[in-house]
């Protein structure tokens, strides 16, 4: 019996993203694309792996024992691309990577750029992704890295056979309309902002963070995903917003930008699997992001750097996380239960704190 790579990866997406459209879009493919490989492996074993429950294609029982198996074979495959590049102990081959929206902006085009001019065997590809979803993909197998963030006051959860490197943080600023009655104030505190109309992206992070540091009042606003889009309507006096540096840009004559106090920061990490630690294609990547992001809060003190070195395997440890906020040490770690790693499979996890027990295994 044969069976190509690509039906094992359609199917095994399948069932760690719930859906064809979920699974096409994490390998970055077509729905019907997705749907054909998966016929074709049908052929290939004689089974109906997939069914159809009205509009929504659920695994058949075969289907469940083969993605099953998929998850095991394309993990030593991968395994086995990362021990044939350690005997090649050079940067080639494809790096996939999920990152947040100003981190595709801010961080990611300088190390790419670098990457690509230090290394031109090794192929990048990017998608963007809310930091939620990109640890999901890195955790199924659909890419490689991902950019991810959390608030200090709101951790990211790190499962068991993920590692991670702190980039740096990122401080949010309050933005108010110069016309504001508070403009003229060197900085702010956000218990003073409570009966703003506040913009602001319906269900991320900092959208969480808002709801939190107004508990005892209803926020009001606007539903509005990018910060360009944001800026623009506080320059119109239609409200405030929570606007990172990271990314942010000019902003126009007719906004203030108004620090606070405290300061609300976001941890910024790379996260990979542990698997894949020492393949040095990603360490160089890593590395770059690392230097990335030293020029992305302030762009005008980016300095060409030297080209990205890329440590041996053996040398390949760092320190462990740590915040420099008293009392906060970054990511917490998780283990789901009954969860071979690269599956996808999906259950509640028992919580436990990272603290400064996780030491890195790349870059």
């Amino acid at each position: 019996m044969t069976v190509s790579i690509s039906g094992l990866q359609a199917i095994a997406s399948l069932a760690s993203e719930g859906s064809m459209t979920a699974a096409a879009r994490a390998l970055g493919y077509t729905p019907s694309a997705i749907s054909q490989q998966i016929s074709k492996l049908e052929r290939d074993v004689r089974q109906v792996l997939v069914e159809q429950n009205g509009r929504v294609a659920t695994l058949s029982p075969a289907g469940r024992v083969v993605a099953e198996a998929a998850c095991r074979i394309l993990s030593e495959i991968e395994q086995m691309q990362v021990q044939l590049e350690n005997e090649r102990k050079t940067v080639a081959g494809t790096l996939t990577l999920a990152a947040f929206a100003t981190a595709t902006r801010g961080v990611v085009p300088p190390a790419l750029r670098r990457l690509r001019s230090d290394w031109p065997r090794l192929k990048c590809q990017l998608v963007e992704a809310d930091s939620h979803h990109a640890m999901a993909l890195v955790e199924d197998g659909s890419v490689d890295i991902a950019i991810v963030h959390d608030w200090l006051e709101m951790p990211l959860v790190l499962s068991i056979g993920l590692n991670a490197r702190h980039l740096g943080n990122d401080i949010s600023d309050v933005l108010v309309p110069v016309t504001h009655h508070l403009a003229g104030r060197g900085s702010v505190a956000m218990s003073e902002l409570g009966g703003e109309v506040w913009l602001y992206e319906p269900g991320s992070v900092s959208h969480d963070l808002l709801i939190r540091s107004f508990t005892s009042t209803h926020l009001v606003g606007h539903g509005v995903a990018e910060y360009a889009s944001q800026i623009a309507m506080v320059g119109a006096g239609l409200g405030v917003a929570l606007v990172p540096r990271m990314g942010r840009g000019a902003v126009p004559d007719t906004v203030r930008v108004m620090p606070v106090e405290p300061a609300p920061t976001r941890q910024v990490y790379a996260v990979w699997r542990a698997a894949t630690g020492t393949r040095p294609a990603l360490q160089a990547a890593v590395l770059a992001l690392k230097e990335s992001f030293s020029g992305a809060l302030d762009p005008d003190q980016a300095l060409p750097g030297a080209p990205v070195r890329v440590p041996q395997p053996a040398l390949a440890q760092d320190q462990p996380f740590s915040s420099p906020a008293p009392g906060r040490s970054g990511l917490s770690v998780v283990s789901p239960p009954g969860k071979a790693p690269g599956c996808g499979e999906k259950g509640r996890p028992e919580q436990r704190s990272l603290s400064r027990e996780l030491m890195l295994n790349a870059g």
